[in-house]
């Protein structure tokens, strides 16, 4: 039996998690996203540029949650995160997931979304699995920033930190950015991959398997 090691953005939800919270931060007080008009600049001039892009999602994020109090985000996270695990989990691998557990697979969720927001999502999406990893924030008086952001070879260097042994992990992702991840893991399933992650896992050597049942 191989234990397993999932992602939750573009896996088991087929939305961005901490994105959609971030938006309807920017939804309810517009002001939030008007003041994050330079951060979403260079967000976009990242491209895909990993680090530039990560450094530029932490920027957008301090800039649109700026000012918000630690109860105020639980609340979001949790209005969020219940909401998309209701209307955004992607059902394949839900059922997924619910295979692995029922055959006494360790499941590990493995993920750059925001702590609170995932464990909102998974509860809602009654997808049960044994640790989840993801990115947290810290408080400051300004409001909060990144404390730890799972992005890139980032998120391998987490599992590794947990003790995971990724080595005897079947893996489950739809970015390339997951690459160190993938390339380290056991075995690896694509799911849904945008073109360009398909494209660069191909070009990169490094194996992977199609969702049983997807579109090839």
């Amino acid at each position: 039996m191989t234990d397993a090691v999932l992602d939750l953005d573009g896996v088991l939800s087929r939305r961005d998690t901490f994105a959609a919270l971030l938006v309807e931060a920017a939804r309810r007080t517009p002001m939030r996203g008007l003041r994050s008009g330079r951060e979403l600049v260079r967000w976009v001039r990242a491209g895909h540029d990993l680090p530039r892009h990560a450094a530029a999602s932490r920027e957008v994020a301090a800039a649109i949650l700026r000012g918000m109090r630690e109860d105020e985000y639980d609340a979001l996270a949790l209005r969020v995160g219940t909401r998309l695990g209701r209307t955004a989990a992607r059902a394949s691998m839900v059922a997924v997931a619910a295979g692995l557990r029922a055959s006494g697979t360790h499941v590990v969720v493995a993920t750059g979304s925001e702590e609170r927001v995932a464990a909102a999502f998974l509860a809602a999406a009654g997808v049960e699995h044994d640790l989840l990893l993801a990115s947290t924030l810290r408080w400051t008086p300004t409001g909060p920033v990144f404390d730890r952001h799972i992005r890139g070879p980032g998120k391998l260097a987490t599992l590794r930190d947990a003790g995971i042994d990724v080595e005897r992990r079947r893996f489950w992702t739809d970015s390339f950015d997951d690459a160190s991840t993938a390339a380290a893991a056991a075995s690896t399933v694509l799911v849904a991959p945008s073109r360009r992650s398909a494209a660069a896992f191909r070009a990169s050597g490094i194996p992977v398997e199609p969702l049983p049942g997807a579109r090839r």
